[in-house]
């Protein structure tokens, strides 16, 4: 993840982490009630009771900073590749769930500007989405499917069904994780038969 914890030091005053989790939380706020396109970095600074300068120093610029902002929930909430002990399959996919179905307005949003913003989409895969597929990869070879084909396939059908029902609204709910848990239980069966 590029942080600003993982940039180079910068001369000048030390950075402050409240004031980071103030902007990362404002971030995710005014992103998750009015959308990506909606909210501007002035907007944030004011929200989080920072400097507009301060977001430039230690972000590139909008994107970065709510990419970052979802990612820090998003490990928060579901997981990150390195858990220990590992998450089953079914907990880890309805963590997602809980957490995709929680930021779903700004997810939407991003996804729909990055559509038109070759950047922001590559940023949107680097940062967030390629994160999360690690995650998954990681628990389902803990829970034991060892081929890699078959992790990939698992992968592309649990999160192509999660981004489809995120982008048309459709609710993210236990229902469907038990669906697409029994499917990567069916798909693990195929293997073991």
């Amino acid at each position: 993840m590029d942080t600003p914890s993982q940039s180079p030091p910068v001369a000048g005053r030390p950075r402050s982490q409240a004031t980071r989790r103030a902007i990362l939380a404002a971030a995710e706020r005014l992103v998750l009630a009015r959308g990506y396109e909606a909210v501007t970095v002035a907007e944030i600074a004011a929200e989080a009771g920072a400097g507009k300068q301060t977001i430039y120093r230690w972000w590139p610029g909008k994107a970065h900073l709510v990419l970052d902002a979802l990612e820090e929930v998003g490990a928060t909430q579901v997981g990150t590749p390195d858990m220990t002990p590992p998450l089953s399959p079914a907990v880890f996919f309805r963590r997602v769930c809980v957490a995709a179905a929680r930021a779903a307005p700004a997810l939407r949003s991003v996804m729909a500007a990055a559509q038109s913003d070759s950047v922001l989409r590559k940023l949107l895969f680097d940062r967030l989405i390629a994160h999360r597929r690690e995650a998954l990869d990681s628990v389902l070879r803990a829970a034991g499917i060892a081929e890699a084909r078959r992790r990939e396939t698992l992968i592309l059908a649990l999160y192509g069904a999660l981004w489809y029902r995120l982008l048309l609204d459709e609710p993210l709910d236990d229902a469907f994780a038990d669906q697409m848990v029994e499917l990567a239980q069916a798909q693990d069966r195929t293997r073991t038969s």
